[in-house]
């Protein structure tokens, strides 16, 4: 089976805008390279619409984001990780966050669609 990985980014409400254009302009390319390459399966950014941290979200004046990432396997997660696309991505998307992300992943168990 596959790798899935899911991401929480909580980013400042007051720059959510600027992020996610330059999500678009940057991770969002290396998405494509990676998937064209076979080794990412599907990815996607969420905002957050609802959830068990939407009022900690509005008093904190931050938007949470989940990345989903279903890559093939742990090495085109490092591929992935490794990139020094992703790397510069990452450092740069550090100015936009209120803290750290929250960030789990693992072998998929089930799965559908």
């Amino acid at each position: 089976m596959s790798q899935t990985n899911a991401i929480i980014l909580r980013i400042k409400a007051d720059r959510a805008k600027e992020f996610e254009r330059l999500f678009k302009k940057h991770q969002y390319q290396n998405w494509q390279k990676h998937h064209a390459k076979g080794g990412m399966l599907a990815a996607s950014l969420t905002r957050v619409a609802y959830g068990v941290e939407e009022e900690d979200a509005k008093q904190g004046g931050y938007v949470n984001y989940i990345v989903f990432a279903k890559l093939t396997n742990q090495r085109a997660h490092d591929a992935h990780d490794n990139d020094p696309d992703f790397r510069a991505w990452d450092e740069m998307a550090e100015q936009f966050q209120t803290e750290g992300p929250s960030v789990w992943g693992g072998r998929t168990i089930l799965e559908i669609g």
